[in-house]
């Protein structure tokens, strides 16, 4: 929704939300495209995170979570310190009404950053995570779990927790997540959350959405979403940027597959029969239900192993590192390109060791083998179309890979021109619900 983040979530029902992942404005005079100023003096900042916080302690659930993810900020009437906003908020969300409870406090380290003169240069932000009280919140760290650096026996056999020091690199220029939006945060973060503290079909929130990570990410776990973003340029990005995202991995791997065997990764159109038929013919190959039996044997050996054996557990999983990883060299190719096309779309699956890895592309290929079968090839393959819009046009039953079109377009005296608002504060910003 391109609108006022105050405004939309003023219309929000109560408890309607189940988990909340968002960067607000940091006040810091940064250029926003088509969007009024961010240079509003301490007391009127405060008085819009107050705001802000006061919706969300209203709209998440009990049970529900809120990470709020931030840096610094400065009044704009003295440059002379820096104040942290995670500083700022934290009483705001433990003051009533609806308190919230602080339950954990992640930093994200990330490299590169601009270089002060003055002060060093930061290389870190900070990532609030609050509870609301009332029930207990949503936490699997099953589905996170990284992989370990040593083949150590006493690891968890499906990776260590990866803690509250989350080492990502920022966006690169020029990337295919990069959008006219200068803050553009990695989508890992998103991922690492979204996985740990929510369910499918659980509804996720982000106010402050600009590129649209947040519900790009929600998307392709299969959440439901909302983001919301008041300049109509992010917005408008933002949309063309989550129309290249299918719904769930199962989903996200056959699209993945549909460029590379039936279009060769190029633009071109072919028939819808004939672009299933490529897509059928690569499932039938795999033969996913052997592979999934020698996976479950190889795991069962592991988890029977009361002898110390302790060597089987080293060798499984330098054997599913082996044979996702290696690429070209892979013993098995069919894994390798799975988990690879799995990996362009969800970027946290680096992260995990080999038998998660290989877990996971087998559940995904299995449900694409059961998609084809349910809802037929043809429709399935036209239910890939219609559901990422931003790759694929559908006309009849001629379907075309498209060239990736990732900027909206706006004439240039709109990208200059300032919106007028009515509101008294620089940060109660007026914009118009689409």
């Amino acid at each position: 929704m391109q609108g006022d983040a105050l405004d939309v979530m003023a219309a929000l029902p109560d408890s309607s939300v189940d988990l909340v992942h968002t960067s607000p404005p940091y006040n810091i005079e940064r250029p926003y495209a088509l969007s009024s100023s961010d240079d509003g003096s301490i007391d009127e900042y405060t008085a819009f995170l107050r705001s802000a916080i006061g919706e969300l302690k209203r709209i998440v659930r009990p049970g529900g979570s809120v990470f709020w993810q931030t840096g610094y900020t400065q009044d704009a009437e003295s440059h002379d310190e820096i104040i942290p906003i995670d500083f700022l908020s934290h009483q705001i969300f433990r003051d009533q009404p609806n308190p919230l409870s602080l339950w954990d406090r992640i930093i994200w380290r990330y490299w590169g950053g601009h270089a002060f003169t003055r002060k060093f240069t930061n290389k870190h932000e900070t990532i609030l995570w609050f509870v609301k009280p009332g029930a207990p919140p949503r936490f699997s760290v099953d589905a996170v779990r990284e992989r370990a650096k040593e083949y150590d026996k006493r690891n968890n056999f499906w990776g260590r927790n990866p803690g509250n020091v989350w080492e990502v690199d920022r966006v690169a220029y020029g990337s295919l997540d990069q959008t006219s939006h200068i803050a553009v945060f990695p989508e890992e973060l998103s991922e690492r959350i979204i996985r740990s503290c929510s369910e499918p079909g659980d509804m996720v929130l982000d106010p402050f959405s600009g590129s649209g990570t947040v519900p790009k990410v929600a998307r392709g776990l299969g959440r439901r979403w909302l983001g919301i973003e008041i300049s109509p340029l992010y917005a408008a990005e933002a949309a063309i940027r989550i129309g290249f995202q299918q719904p769930s991995e199962r989903d996200s791997l056959a699209s993945e597959l549909l460029k590379r065997v039936a279009f060769g990764g190029r633009e071109a159109s072919c028939d819808v029969e004939q672009a299933a038929r490529a897509l059928q013919d690569w499932v039938a190959d795999v033969d996913v239900r052997e592979r999934a039996r020698h996976f479950e044997t190889d795991v069962k050996v592991v988890f029977e192993d009361s002898n110390g054996r302790n060597h089987v557990k080293r060798e499984v999983w330098r054997k599913y590192d082996l044979l996702v990883e290696d690429g070209v060299s892979s013993s098995d190719k069919i894994a390798s390109l799975t988990d690879a096309l799995l990996c362009s779309r969800y970027k946290l699956r680096r992260r995990l060791n080999g038998v998660s890895r290989y877990r996971s592309l087998l559940d995904a290929v299995k449900g694409l083998e059961s998609a084809l079968s349910s809802i037929g090839p043809c429709e399935y393959v036209k239910t890939l179309a219609a559901q990422e819009p931003s790759s694929y046009e559908l006309c009849g039953d001629q379907l075309t890979l498209v060239v990736p079109q990732r900027a909206a377009r706006f004439p240039r005296e709109s990208l200059d021109a300032k919106i007028e608002t009515d509101a008294p504060s620089r940060h109660s910003k007026q914009g118009r619900i689409l």
